[in-house]
């Protein structure tokens, strides 16, 4: 595993993935749909218990690629639990999984599975950061994410938000370059400011929203990645500045000639 200034082990998933917990909210409008399609699939299984349905690696879900795919768990290892699905209510359901790809790959199997109708993915909990422990010690990943997601310190972003703020930088200026040039200066600037620890996004999956979210993911992974390397300072701004140095010449007269 990868070790830090302070020879702290990186804590990674049995599939290879650094160890960084989300959660997905469902709005659901219809529950018995929703479970009528969990009893058909054979990767599905439930657990009275704890009143989950757990996402196995097995079945219809062994196609799924991660760093250390289907055929190279041990078989000690198997069935390797994925996520877990749970009803809060009967209007929303909530999907844990211990890495940023596992939640993308869960959205990429149940969106073709799930009706959006029935139920829908509308929010994303996430916590920015990777974990470490000693050599000598053996992670113990938490039973639920509740001691992240659960507390009053998470921050909430929606898109009306960030529409209000931007209203506001464009209400200062009165031409069309003005409006652009302060709204271009106030996205770079928040750009700069580090992630929060944890945070909860807005996810529409309509359209092009599965690609961005996932693009996204990529992203604010990529920051933690930086600072368990040591490089504390390290935000969104920095990776967008190295994205356009490495585009190639004739990406970046592409992008220039749509501005």
């Amino acid at each position: 595993m990868a070790t830090t200034e302070t020879q702290l082990n990186l804590i990674t998933n049995v599939t290879g993935e650094p160890y960084q917990p989300a959660r997905l909210y469902y709005y659901v409008t219809n529950k018995k749909t929703v479970l009528g399609v969990f009893k058909k699939l054979k990767c599905l299984k439930y657990y009275d218990k704890s009143d989950r349905w757990y996402w196995l690696y097995e079945e219809e879900a062994k196609k799924i690629r991660f760093q250390q795919s289907y055929n190279k768990i041990p078989k000690q290892d198997r069935p390797l639990p994925l996520a877990y699905f749970q009803f809060i209510s009967d209007n929303l359901m909530i999907l844990e999984a211990r890495s940023f790809q596992r939640v993308i790959e869960a959205v990429k199997f149940f969106n073709t599975r799930l009706n959006w109708r029935a139920a829908e993915p509308v929010r994303l909990g996430i916590v920015n950061k990777l974990f470490g422990c000693s050599p000598d010690e053996t992670p113990q990943p938490p039973n639920s994410f509740a001691e992240f997601f659960d507390q009053e310190d998470v921050v909430v972003y929606t898109p009306e938000e960030l529409e209000e703020e931007i209203e506001e930088v464009i209400a200062q200026y009165e031409t069309e370059e003005e409006k652009d040039k302060a709204v271009r200066a106030y996205m770079e600037e928040k750009s700069k400011q580090p992630l929060p620890e944890i945070e909860e996004i807005a996810v529409s999956l309509h359209e092009e929203g599965l690609s961005i979210l996932e693009i996204a993911l990529r992203m604010k992974h990529i920051e933690a990645w930086e600072h368990w390397q040591g490089n504390k300072y390290f935000t969104q701004y920095d990776l967008i500045q190295s994205m356009i140095e490495n585009m190639p010449d004739d990406q970046e007269e592409s992008e220039d000639n749509l501005a």
